[in-house]
């Protein structure tokens, strides 16, 4: 999962600085995320849900496996 927020953050042209300002998650936080610190069952349903907002995409394609 969190190899899948740094690539939709990625196609979608965003820095991880620039997702930080718009979902209000700090940019640690995020760096956390994507460098799979925190497994997925520690993100909590509400940065899920801002992250995939602001990403304009589901929490599932979030989470799915590939």
């Amino acid at each position: 999962m969190t190899n899948k927020i740094r690539r939709i953050r990625e196609e979608k042209g965003l820095s991880r600085k620039e997702l930080a300002k718009i979902t209000e998650i700090s940019y640690k936080r995020l760096g956390d995320y994507e460098t799979n610190y925190y497994k997925t069952e520690n993100i909590t349903v509400g940065n899920l849900l801002k992250i995939a907002k602001d990403l304009d995409c589901t929490i599932e394609n979030l989470i799915a496996e590939e």
